[in-house]
């Protein structure tokens, strides 16, 4: 390995990752941290994000790497295992769909409200099947017809998990719709309906319309439009349970805001992934 490649810390605690598997929706680690001033040398967690927030769970630190080492391998298991109960679940479409089974990834048109394949090759190794390359696109500057920016939110047919793709990754519009997709589709669309119905229904603030949204925890990050103003571009936060946005940056091009609305977005979940680890330890502490 270089010396130059970059350490991979678990947010700023001081262990460093030293095994990381990724199997379905976690990602099982191990870290070491030979400074640590309890003995506490060694510790397994399990990463899962779904595109929004980001946590560590199952942490175990010990001075035994073994016992650290036997922790991991549990967790690679119970994910294999879990993987492959869903998979049993679904039963949907296992063979994957290509470019042949859909229309051609058309820049000039918007993509929001329609059903997309996926690349099965972005997609882990567990779902590279065609019910979880199905998504249904809800919105994202990257859903846009001949897009500025590149990023497309949708929900996976297959289980409703929200994700966020790359304009580049979709093969296109499904030709033909299978029926569970459109059973899935219409179930999914229910319970969004019930959840948040004007979740992204337009909203001017200032003079900006909100064009992109990122919830983090009880944190909203929001971009701002308007073509017309000196800065034409603005990212703000709101905190859950408050009416206005605060802390505006102003930017002059679209790429510049997305960068700094998904830096905001990304810091937020370091902080909520740094607590949900520093809690944990002090309660192994005080036991």
């Amino acid at each position: 390995m270089s010396e130059n490649t970059e350490k991979r810390m678990v947010a700023d605690t001081g262990y460093e990752i030293k095994h990381a598997i990724h199997i379905g929706s976690r990602e099982i680690l191990v870290a070491e941290n030979m400074s640590d001033p309890d003995g506490q040398f060694y510790m397994k967690a399990e990463y899962s994000e779904n595109g929004i927030i980001g946590q560590y769970d199952r942490v175990i630190y010990s001075s035994s790497y073994l016992a650290v080492m036997d922790e991991f391998n549990e967790g690679i298991s119970r994910q294999i295992m879990d993987v492959k109960e869903g998979i049993e679940r679904s039963d949907f479409q296992a063979k994957p769909i290509t470019a042949a089974h859909c229309y051609q990834n058309d820049y000039g048109q918007d993509i929001t409200g329609e059903i997309v394949a996926i690349e099965a090759s972005v997609l882990r190794p567990e779902w590279r099947r065609g019910d979880c390359q199905l998504v249904f696109v809800t919105h994202g500057g990257g859903a846009r017809a001949n897009p500025r920016s590149s990023a497309v939110f949708c929900y996976h047919l297959s289980d409703g998990k929200e994700a966020r793709y790359e304009r580049h990754q979709v093969l296109g519009v499904i030709k033909e719709v299978p029926t569970w997709a459109k059973e899935q589709l219409d179930f999914i669309q229910a319970l969004r309906e019930i959840d948040s119905p004007d979740c992204h229904a337009p909203e001017n603030v200032g003079g900006y319309t909100i064009t992109e949204r990122v919830q983090v925890g009880k944190m909203l990050f929001v971009l701002g439009e308007n073509l017309e103003a000196p800065s034409p571009y603005v990212t703000w936060q709101r905190y859950q349970g408050r009416s206005s946005y605060d802390l505006g940056h102003y930017l002059s091009d679209r790429n510049s805001a997305i960068s700094d609305l998904h830096r905001r977005a990304n810091n937020e979940r370091e902080n909520l992934a740094l607590g949900n680890v520093r809690r944990r330890r002090d309660r192994s502490h005080a036991r």
